[in-house]
């Protein structure tokens, strides 16, 4: 009997014996995610954040379309009645660009430094009353984003996993370490664009996934089976 034949013999009788038993392996539960309010950055996400992960957002040179995303994420945490806490490493955030209730729903800590700005993250990430983070790195200085260690992205990482808390990073170049998801964004937005209604820039945002945990996800699976 070929070798075909008596696995598919063996597996009847076991489900005969043993109709309980459980054969191969599970498929993955679909992760949960917290949607950007991008469309394109959810699509591309299988849904949008991972919750209790950390996702690395690469903006690329000026006008990238990483301070749409986190106008769009604001407005999406405000239209959920939740609250968004926003590290703003360089102090760029611009608040006169998002209305003003929608700016009721966020928490802004204004950084000067990339150190002072890891501090904060440490603090908020203990915080079970912070659903959602953003630290944006993207213009500090690489001198500074360079002397982050990779442990202190391990550690964080255990906080997100113990709290709930989902954060997206964001930075001019890849450095955040065990990063769930890795999404590069270089639209090259220019004023026209800016000045344009949000749905309008949103949809010129060009993005370029590099990681997803969903499709990480697939593959552990199938190398399991």
């Amino acid at each position: 009997m070929p070798a075909a034949d008596n696995i598919v013999e063996l597996r009847r009788l076991l489900t005969e014996r043993f109709p309980h038993l459980r054969q191969g392996v599970a498929e993955a539960p679909p992760i949960a995610t917290w949607a950007t309010g991008t469309p394109a950055l959810d699509a591309l996400l299988e849904g949008g954040l991972p919750r209790g992960e950390f996702t690395e957002l690469i903006g690329v040179g000026d006008g990238s379309g990483a301070a749409q995303v986190i106008h769009a994420a604001l407005r999406q945490t405000a239209a959920d009645g939740q609250f968004l806490a926003l590290v703003d490493g360089a102090d760029s955030f611009d608040a006169s660009a998002v209305e003003p209730d929608v700016l009721a729903h966020l928490l802004w800590v204004r950084c000067a430094q990339a150190d002072e700005a890891l501090k904060a993250t440490d603090l908020l990430l203990r915080d079970r009353n912070c659903p959602l983070l953003i630290l944006d790195l993207k213009l500090n200085p690489p001198a500074q984003l360079r002397k982050i260690s990779a442990s202190a992205w391990y550690r964080y990482a255990r906080l997100l996993e113990q709290n709930g808390t989902t954060a997206l990073v964001i930075t001019p170049f890849q450095f955040v370490s065990g990063a769930a998801c890795r999404v590069r964004v270089e639209s090259r937005l220019g004023l026209h664009t800016l000045a344009a209604p949000p749905a309008q820039a949103l949809a010129d945002l060009r993005f370029t996934l590099l990681r997803s945990a969903a499709a990480t996800a697939r593959q552990r699976n199938a190398a399991a089976g």
